[in-house]
């Protein structure tokens, strides 16, 4: 089972907590969502002043989510708190409603002048600049073939997530009255229903390989707590001590402000120089004084290559073409651990009003907590979802293993409407999972793939006083 979020060591930092506190007040049982979001926030704060040198390149700051999860389930509500806190602390806000090329790159006016002559005057479009763009309609990113007008809106956003201040990060769009060309520094937050069906080329699209791709399956259990959660909070006050929105923003404030003086403080520039640069300068000037900012403690790399260890131990075992899936997957995983880590070590200064930036091993180790957690989902999903290379032995394989758990059990007969035939659902999951040695979740998942909701079911679904009961139909397909 996955942890309870306040289990992670990184909760031992009072900021982080109350924040994660205050979301899970909107968003309920969604908090692993909500430590996901701090780290989006901080890092759209700290992009013009944090690179994460890797040989001749760097990381950026930023931290892309995409957050597949079913509907009605408080994805869209967090985004209030987290766009509010955006907005508090000084962080420009979009909400992603339209692709067009010129929505998205820009745009040219041609606008008449009193003598006849004509001014042209160019538009920014949303992928320009700095800001957090909330993208609510990410299943549309998931389709298996989507039409040409989508397809060119998934390479505009795999562009802007490339590093900033790399070449593939700057998109140019040649238009009739001149060429846009467009620096992102924007951080997405994308969220999306779990489509059916999603093909594997689709999620190896360069896309997903760039984005923290998070995955979180919601039982009829996990949604009768949320109603019993939020129906228990009518009329009740805020929690005694719970940290305001605005206390949240100040910290995300000063974090900026401490950031950017340390920044120009180890590059010896005034503000007013600082702010002169071309967005290519500014870039360079951060770049170099990242080995003066931070300090890298003895263990780090240690750390850091047994987290390399172990994201390709998850994998070991697999079928060699699913296999091949998910391991396209780590290097993107590898360079979240590194910034999730520096996020951290940051973090960890300002709660100690330290200037001593140290990223250790610690740092590493708490971002391994997390990021693998939601990487081992991410496997699992990948697992019952895409039927890669799946052979008609190996399909029959998997239909038997759910017979034979089905057919272990006692059925029942639920009466004249209902019929005979059915089995307590919890027991045939039980029986699955003891036969597969299989986990919890990872049992849930393989099953949501049989489902009454999959494209190929094997079972029927039904309730008496709420208890949810099976049958089998996996003969009829």
């Amino acid at each position: 089972m996955p942890r309870e979020w306040n289990k992670y060591a990184m909760m031992k930092y009072e900021t982080l907590e109350d924040y994660v506190q205050r979301f899970r007040l909107t968003s309920f049982f969604n908090e692993h969502a909500g430590l996901l979001s701090f780290f989006y926030l901080q890092g759209q704060a700290l992009v013009d002043y944090v690179r994460v040198p890797v040989w001749a390149s760097a990381l950026d700051s930023r931290v892309q989510v995409f957050w597949i999860q079913p509907t009605r389930t408080g994805k869209t509500i967090a985004w209030e708190f987290v766009g509010e806190v955006a907005e508090l602390a000084g962080l420009d806000t979009e909400m992603f409603t339209s692709g067009t090329d010129s929505a998205l790159i820009g745009s040219f006016d041609s606008i008449k002048n009193s003598d006849g002559s004509f001014e042209i005057t160019q538009n920014e479009g949303l992928l320009a600049g700095k800001k957090c763009l909330n993208f609510d309609e990410g299943s549309i990113l998931l389709q298996s073939n989507p039409k040409q007008f989508f397809s060119e809106v998934i390479l505009y956003l795999q562009q802007a997530m490339n590093p900033v201040g790399s070449h593939s990060n700057t998109l140019t769009k040649h238009m009739k009255h001149g060429t846009i060309e467009t620096e992102s520094r924007v951080s997405f937050w994308i969220t999306s229903f779990p489509p059916s069906g999603v093909k594997e080329y689709v999620l190896t699209k360069g896309l997903f390989q760039r984005v923290l791709l998070y995955v979180s399956p919601w039982s009829e259990d996990m949604r009768q707590r949320v109603s019993e959660q939020r129906m228990a909070g009518v009329y009740k006050d805020m929690v005694s001590g719970t940290a305001s929105v605005q206390d949240i923003a100040d910290y995300f404030i000063k974090l900026k402000e401490k950031t950017r003086y340390r920044m120009l403080q180890l590059a010896e520039i005034p503000q007013a120089e600082w702010d002169a640069y071309t967005p290519d300068e500014q870039d360079a000037c951060a770049r170099s004084v990242m080995h003066k900012m931070f300090t890298v403690a003895p263990d780090f790399d240690v750390r850091l290559q047994s987290a390399v260890n172990e994201y390709y131990t998850l994998v070991r075992g697999m079928d060699p073409q699913l296999s091949n899936v998910v391991c396209s997957f780590i290097p993107n995983i590898l360079n979240y651990t590194v910034l999730f880590a520096t996020h951290l070590a940051i973090l960890d200064a300002m709660e100690n009003n330290s200037d001593d930036w140290e990223i250790n091993g610690d740092h590493v180790d708490m971002a391994l907590e997390l990021i693998y957690d939601i990487y081992e989902q991410l496997v699992v999903w990948l697992e019952s979802e895409v039927e890669v290379g799946a052979k008609a032995a190996e399909k029959a394989v998997k239909r038997k293993a759910w017979k034979d758990a089905f057919g272990s059990r006692k059925t029942h007969d639920l009466g004249d409407v209902k019929g005979e035939g059915w089995v307590l659902k919890s027991d045939m999951l039980q029986a699955y999972g003891s036969k597969q040695d299989r986990s919890q979740p990872v049992v849930y998942n393989h099953y949501l793939a049989v489902g009454p909701k999959s494209a190929t079911p094997m079972f029927k679904e039904t309730k008496v006083k709420g208890v949810p009961y099976v049958r089998w139909v996996g003969d009829n397909q």
